[in-house]
Formats: structure tokens, C-alpha cells, sequence
């Protein structure tokens, strides 16, 4: 189990890497677009389309990396009442529900990219599939980082994590 945990660590470093691209992208079309705007008095037509995209893309990267670092808002109130066995047990029933929605968005996302897969988008004209795939693709790695964390609640409910 260790080995699956660390193999996906790695993964999730390289999504990072990917994520802090992103964002620099998304920052520097932002800039160049009010650059242009009010310097060049000159609008660029694919700056906002683009900068949407990227922040759609960045937005389920960045959640599927919050899953897996344990950063995503929650009520604890009931968790703090619980023993440590009983909140792990807790922690493994959230994320296996959560499975089950994420998988339902996989399938679901696939469909719509499939159906919009034919239309351009109105500023750059690049298929419409590009930035719905980030439904599904961002629903999968969420689903490999909820099962990550499972692993390590099982390991810590074994006595066999030493984090």
C-alpha cells in the first residue's frame, strides 16, 4: 500500500508543477491583456477565453491536490466528539461517497465532451472539448488522491503509518 501512496505522491508533483504552470500561464495572459487594453488601446479578442479555460483546468487540478494534502473545507464539529477509530472509519465512508460522485462526473463528463466535442469556442477556435474535459480528467485524478487518503486511514486504523 505504501508503494501505491508514493507512486501517486509523485503524480501529484508533477500535477503541481503543471497547476503552478498554469497559473503563470493564466497571470501572464491576464497581464498582457490589460497591458494591451490600456497601453496599447488594443483588446485582445482570446485573452479572457483563455484565461477562463485555464482557470477551470486549475481549479479541478488544485482540488484533486487540496484531496490528497487534506485542505478541503469540512465540518468537524461531529469528528471532535468521535474516538480516533471512529473518525478514521468516518473518514473512509466521506471519501468512498465521495468515489461514488466523482465517478458519476467521470462518466457524465466524458458524455458531454463527446456531445460538444464538435463545437468551437467563439473567441479562439479550438473544440469545445478541450476545456470540458476537465470535468472527467479532474474527476479521475480526484478519485486516485481519495484513494490515497483511504489507504492512508486504513494504514493509520493497521497502526502501520508512521506519519
Amino acid at each position: 500500500m505504501n508503494s501505491i501512496i508514493e507512486t501517486i505522491d509523485r503524480f501529484n508533483k508533477v500535477l503541481g508543477v503543471v497547476l503552478a504552470l498554469l497559473i503563470m500561464v493564466m497571470s501572464a495572459v491576464i497581464f498582457y491583456q490589460v497591458f494591451s487594453r490600456f497601453v496599447l488601446e488594443d483588446s485582445l479578442r482570446w485573452s479572457e477565453e483563455l484565461a477562463r479555460y485555464i482557470m477551470v483546468w486549475s481549479v479541478f487540478i488544485g482540488s484533486a491536490l487540496a484531496i490528497r494534502k487534506r485542505d478541503l473545507i469540512s465540518v468537524d464539529a461531529i469528528k471532535e466528539l468521535m474516538s480516533a477509530r471512529a473518525r478514521n472509519i468516518l473518514n473512509i465512508a466521506v471519501y468512498l461517497v465521495s468515489i461514488g460522485f466523482l465517478a458519476i462526473l467521470v462518466n457524465y463528463g466524458f458524455v458531454l465532451v463527446g456531445n460538444i466535442a464538435g463545437q468551437l469556442s467563439p473567441a479562439m477556435n479550438i473544440s469545445m472539448a478541450w476545456a470540458y474535459s476537465a470535468i472527467p480528467v479532474g474527476s479521475a485524478l480526484m478519485i486516485i488522491n481519495c484513494v490515497a487518503v483511504i489507504l492512508e486511514v486504513i494504514l493509520d486504523l493497521k497502526g502501520g503509518n508512521e506519519q
